[in-house]
Formats: C-alpha cells, structure tokens, sequence
C-alpha cells in the first residue's frame, strides 16, 4: 500500500500567515492552481480511496487532484489540530503571547491552551490509521488531504516512529506531497514541491519559515 499524503492548497485561511484551524475558508486562485500543478503531479497514480479532512480547503485539493468528489471521503481525525487561543494569531502574535508553545522543533510538547495537545492529535491519527487504512489492501494507493501539523503527525505515526521524532519534520508547502510505503514502513519522497517551483507555486519565502529542521527525517 502506498499513502500519498498532501497538504491542502493555499486558502483564505492563511494567506495572512495567520495560525488558523477551524475556520473554513476556499482555496484561492492561487491555491487550486497549486492543486492543479499536484494533479499533474500525481497523474501515473491511480488512487482506489481518497480521504479528506472534512475543511472546504482540504476537500477542495482532494477532489481537484482526483477529479470526482464522490469519491472523497471525510474524515473529522483528518483536521487540524485545534489552535484554541493561538487561532487567527500571526506567527509573531504567537512567538509573543505564548513563547513556551513550540509547534516547529518542539511539536511533541505542544499543548494549546484551550486546543489541543501533540497526543490528542496522535490518537486522532492513530484513530484514523486503524479504521481507514489497516483494512485495506497491501496494493492499494490512498490519497490523504490534511493540515501542516496533522500531515507531520500522521507521517510519524504511519511510520511507527518515536513521538520526538516529529520534530524534524518540516513545515509542507501548499500541496507538497509525502510519499510512504506502508508495508515497509518506508518513507519514498517528503515535501516533494517539484510541482510548485516548476511552476512558481510555491511559497517564495519557504526556505524562512518551513525549512527548519537540523536534521533529515528520511534519514532517521
């Protein structure tokens, strides 16, 4: 089996660097080219199931890379973590107000106040692994739309890793893929954003703010 994870394209929702999970904004323009350029991206890949966060943004990316929404299925562990207090905060608002809380480097100790924690997120993923994905066939090739954190989260999991693990995973650009061969518990490709600086969807300052990590995940 083979698990195509994909961050949902650019969204009202953050194109103001905002810390937004429950707000349920479009694409914008910008964003369903991105999902467009994942389409193409991914279109040697026929995908048996595809399962969606149910967050319009996250559904749109779905249905425009597999062209029949019919076959999305939504499901609520595939949101994104819960933001509580920080939700609609910028990143220098959160750096502010809650330095302690680390969602980059220190993700695995992320407890948000009046939100989630890492762990609630892990038994989410977990939740999802278990009723979605162990059922079904080893030859199979699942498309996932999910969140920045959720998707970090959910890799670690399928991986089987340890929890501090995740630390290391960088930020994914709007529609970057990850690519993971279940059986093997093998990751083939992270943040694959060929398709966008081909085309120059990507975001143009990445390597500031999503580039973060000192170490090589697929290394670990």
């Amino acid at each position: 089996m083979r698990i195509f994870i994909v961050r949902h394209g650019e969204s009202y929702t953050n194109t103001g660097g905002k810390f937004i999970s429950s707000t349920d904004l479009p694409l914008t323009k910008k964003g369903v080219a991105q999902a467009l350029a994942a389409k193409e991206h991914l279109k040697d890949i026929v995908f048996d199931r595809i399962f969606s966060s149910p967050l319009l943004r996250a559904i749109q990316t779905a249905e425009i890379i597999c062209e029949d929404r019919e076959k999305v299925e939504s499901c609520e562990d595939l949101k994104e973590m819960l933001f509580g207090d920080l939700e609609g905060l910028t990143w220098e608002e959160r750096y502010n107000r809650y330095s302690d809380i680390e969602l980059e480097r220190e993700l695995s100790n992320a407890k948000i106040p009046n939100g989630e924690s890492f762990d609630d997120v892990v038994l989410r993923c977990n939740a999802f692994i278990k009723e979605k994905l162990a059922p079904r066939g080893d030859g199979e090739n699942i498309l996932v739309a999910s969140h920045g954190i959720t998707l970090r989260v959910l890799i670690n999991c399928l991986l089987k890793k340890p929890n501090e693990y995740v630390n290391y995973i960088d930020w994914a650009d709007n529609t970057a893929i990850a690519e993971i061969d279940l059986p093997a518990k093998k990751i083939i490709r992270l943040n694959d954003r060929k398709h966008l600086t081909d085309l120059g969807l990507g975001n143009s300052n990445y390597g500031e703010w999503g580039a973060f990590s000192q170490k090589d995940y697929m290394k670990l």
